[in-house]
């Protein structure tokens, strides 16, 4: 069996963003969006698949042959850009300064909200000076610009008048799905840096293929964000 903690490139990467960023997909899917021949994408699938980092269901048709649909395993999704390094640093680093009153009547779980609003209060004061009393595109760049940095491969839409920011991956998975916690991280660090609420609509710990944030914006913010 091939090793799922390598570093992956070229094309079979290319194969892994594309299921990732959409969690059922063909051969000719595929094949049409990195215009390639669909041979060419069954010979990477063989081998993703021999690797474990692939899997694949039937998609059940009337008549003609049958049709898979493929998706990443959980060696698939980790496999893609992870940082549990990062995250243990920030949180021992923040539990280090914190105060035995801070601590006084509050549960584990309370606890660790608590330091992970603080690790997230923490990044984005490293960048207050670049956003303070900036316009809400240049917040909305620079957030995304850190995503992007930190891998969390962030996508935006506009629905119904809403902000809505998509995070594909998310560089400490294995950990959020154990504990929905994790997620006070990403969802306060885009409230601050956007200077807005932020609702999570989707969440990878309750099954979704990604974390989905939005955000109701000001008529001039949606108009700038939308154009």
């Amino acid at each position: 069996m091939g090793n799922p903690k390598r570093v992956m490139e070229g094309t079979r990467l290319r194969i892994l963003q594309l299921l990732q960023k959409n969690s059922s997909n063909t051969v000719d899917g595929l094949a049409g969006a990195m215009e390639l021949a669909p041979a060419t994408i069954r010979r990477h699938l063989d081998i993703l698949q021999r690797d474990r980092l692939v899997s694949f269901r039937e998609v059940r048709k009337k008549t003609g042959r049958p049709e898979y649909s493929f998706f990443l395993t959980e060696d698939g999704q980790e496999s893609l850009p992870k940082d549990y390094d990062q995250l243990l640093g920030m949180m021992v680093q923040e539990l280090a300064v914190m105060e035995s009153n801070d601590l006084v009547g509050q549960s584990g779980e309370e606890v660790l909200h608590l330091v992970l609003r603080r690790v997230s209060e923490r990044v984005a004061g490293e960048y207050q000076n670049r956003v303070d009393g900036e316009p809400f595109e240049t917040r909305l760049v620079t957030l995304l610009s850190h995503l992007r940095q930190e891998d969390f491969s962030p996508e935006t839409d506009v629905v119904d008048g809403r902000l809505k920011i998509k995070l594909l991956n998310c560089p400490f998975r294995s950990v959020a799905l154990q504990n929905k916690s994790i997620c006070e991280f990403d969802g306060n660090l885009i409230s601050l840096l956007l200077n807005v609420d932020v609702e999570r609509e989707d969440c990878i710990h309750d099954g979704a293929g990604s974390c989905t944030y939005s955000a109701a914006l000001a008529p001039q913010d949606l108009e700038r964000v939308a154009g």
